[in-house]
C-alpha cells in the first residue's frame, strides 16, 4: 500500500473555506490519523450536532480525497438519508443495505441474503446517519446490520470507516442508544480500533438561523437533569401557526416548494394518517383511498415485488413510491387489497412496477401490519390453498401476492422516526398530545430530530404557550 497523500489537514482547511471551529480543528486531526494509520478495522466516530459545521467537513473531505485519488464510497441508512449525503458531499451515496447485501442463488427475504464481498480495497467508507444504525436483534430484519457493515466494509485490505451521527437524534427503534455513535461498544463488541471525536461548536454561517437557533436550545435540553424545551421565535425561518393557519399554510408551501418538499411530522401513526387525509382532500384534491400521484412510503422491508418487476433487490422501509396508476380492489383473507402501477427510486434508477398493496395497512395507529395480525393472513392464505407439510406450506407463503403484500402509509405525513435521515425545506412539527409528566429527555430527542428536518422553514404547530414562555 503508498503512503497516504501528505497535507490531508492543510487541503482540508483550504477545502473549508472558512477559519474552522475548534471543534473542526480536532476533528481534522483526527481525520488525518484516521487516513495515516496501518491499524487492522480502524474507524472514526464523528458526533455533530446540527449547525456544528459536521455536513461542511464532509464535504470539504470527500473533495479532497478525490482530487488526491483516493477511493471514498458513501452510505447512508436510507434512500432520503442518501441522498442527502450525496447532495452535501457532492457524490453519488447508495444505502447501506443494497451496497452490503446480497441474494443468493435460489434464496428468498432475509434468510436467502449473504453479505458481498468488499472489493474496494483502501477505499475510506463513509456512513452518514449512523445514529440510526441498529445492532444484534432486530438491526435490519432478523440480521445484524452493524455487524454485516463491518464484515463488508473490512473485508477488503486497507479500509477504514467514518461513522458520522448526532448524537441527540432518536437512537434506532427499541434501543435506548445508538450502538454505532459509541466507541467502546465498537471495539468490545466487533473489534474495531475505534476512536471519536464531537463538534459541539456552532459555526459563524448558522447563527443567523432560527431553525438552528432553537436546535442548539433543545440540545442543551437534551442533556439536562429536568429538561423545559421551549422555543426561540423572532426570526423569518421559524413560524408559530395554530391548526386554523394549517390548511393556507400548506397551501402556500405546496404552491411554493412542491409537494415532495414539503413534510409534517407528528407523534403519531393515528396524526399522520389524519392529517395525510387532510392534505389529500384539501390541498390535492384527491376523492379515492389510493389516487394517481398519490406520494406513499414503505413501511416494512420487501424483497418479493421487486423480483417480481425485473430485478431482484429490497425495497426498504422509509422509501418513498409513487402511485401512477391504481387498479382493481379486492378484499381477500380478511383484509383489503389494490393493485397499483407505481415509480420507485432503486439507489441507481428510477424504476416502474405493479405491486399489490394492504389497503388497511394506510389508517393503522401503528408503523405496520401487527405481527398477530399477520399470522392470521399467512393462516387465511395457506386455508385458501388447503396445503399440507411444512415445506409446502412456507413455498405457498413465499410465493403468494397477498401474503406479500406491500405495506405502506401516506408519505404526506409522518412519524418523526419515518422522517429521521430526510430534510425538507418547509417542515410542519405537530405537537401532539403531550402532557407536564411526559415532557422528558425522551420527548424532548423527538423535537430535535423533528425540527432539525427543516432546511428552510420550519412551523411549530398547536404548541402550547409553555413552550414559547407564556402563560396558559
Amino acid at each position: 500500500m503508498s503512503p497516504p497523500e501528505p497535507g490531508l489537514s492543510a487541503a482540508l482547511r483550504a477545502a473549508l473555506g472558512h477559519t474552522p471551529t475548534a471543534g473542526q480543528d480536532r476533528a481534522i486531526a483526527a481525520l488525518d490519523r484516521l487516513m495515516g494509520t496501518t491499524k487492522e478495522r480502524a474507524t472514526l466516530v464523528l458526533k455533530g450536532y446540527a449547525g456544528t459545521g459536521k455536513t461542511t467537513l464532509v464535504g470539504a473531505l470527500v473533495r479532497v480525497l478525490r482530487a488526491q485519488g483516493r477511493p471514498v464510497v458513501l452510505l447512508a441508512p436510507t434512500g432520503r438519508a442518501a441522498k442527502v449525503l450525496g447532495a452535501y458531499a457532492s457524490a453519488s451515496a447508495g444505502t447501506i443495505h443494497r451496497r452490503i447485501y446480497r441474494m443468493d442463488p435460489g434464496g428468498e427475504g432475509f434468510a436467502g441474503m449473504s453479505v458481498t464481498p468488499n472489493r474496494d480495497a483502501h477505499a475510506l467508507f463513509i456512513v452518514d446517519e449512523a445514529s440510526m444504525i441498529g445492532g444484534g436483534e432486530g438491526g435490519f430484519g432478523d440480521r445484524d446490520l452493524l455487524g454485516d457493515l463491518f464484515t463488508h466494509v473490512f473485508s477488503a485490505p486497507g479500509t477504514k470507516l467514518l461513522l458520522i451521527g448526532d448524537p441527540a437524534q432518536l437512537p434506532p427503534v427499541g434501543s435506548a442508544h445508538s450502538p454505532a455513535l459509541d466507541p467502546a461498544h465498537l471495539h468490545d463488541r466487533f473489534g474495531l480500533t475505534a476512536g471519536a471525536v464531537e463538534l459541539t461548536d456552532v459555526v459563524r454561517q448558522a447563527e443567523a438561523s432560527g431553525i438552528l437557533i432553537n436546535a442548539t436550545a433543545l440540545r442543551d435540553e437534551v442533556v439536562a437533569q429536568a429538561p423545559a424545551p421551549h422555543f426561540i421565535l423572532g426570526h423569518p425561518d421559524v413560524v408559530r401557526i395554530t391548526g386554523m393557519e394549517l390548511q393556507d399554510e400548506l397551501e402556500a408551501c405546496y404552491a411554493r416548494y412542491g409537494g415532495e418538499d414539503v413534510c409534517l411530522i407528528t407523534r403519531s401513526n393515528k396524526r399522520a394518517y389524519q392529517y395525510s387525509q387532510q392534505v389529500r382532500a384539501r390541498i390535492l384534491g384527491f376523492e379515492e383511498e389510493l389516487s394517481p400521484g398519490d406520494r406513499l412510503m414503505v413501511v416494512k422491508n420487501d424483497y418479493f415485488w421487486a423480483g417480481r418487476n425485473g430485478k431482484a433487490e429490497l425495497i426498504a422501509n422509509g422509501e418513498p413510491m409513487e402511485v401512477l396508476r391504481r387498479r382493481d380492489e379486492e378484499e381477500r383473507h380478511g383484509h383489503r387489497f389494490c393493485w397499483i402501477e407505481a415509480a420507485w427510486w432503486s439507489g441507481e434508477e428510477r424504476r416502474v412496477g405493479d405491486f399489490l398493496v394492504m389497503l388497511d395497512v394506510l389508517a393503522l395507529d401503528a408503523p405496520s401490519l401487527p405481527m398477530a395480525r399477520r399470522r392470521m393472513l399467512n393462516e387465511n392464505v395457506l386455508a385458501a390453498h388447503a396445503v399440507t407439510g411444512k415445506g409446502a406450506r412456507l413455498g405457498i407463503l413465499r410465493q403468494d401476492p397477498y401474503a406479500n403484500a406491500l405495506q405502506v402509509k401516506y408519505a404526506y405525513a409522518v412519524t418523526a422516526h419515518k422522517a429521521q435521515g430526510g430534510q425538507w425545506p418547509a417542515v410542519f412539527v405537530d405537537q401532539g398530545y403531550i402532557t407536564e409528566e411526559m415532557i422528558d429527555t425522551e420527548y424532548v430527542r423527538w423535537l430535535y430530530t423533528a425540527v432539525t428536518r427543516a432546511t428552510t422553514k420550519l412551523y411549530l404547530l398547536n404548541f402550547h404557550p409553555r413552550f414559547f414562555g407564556e402563560e396558559d
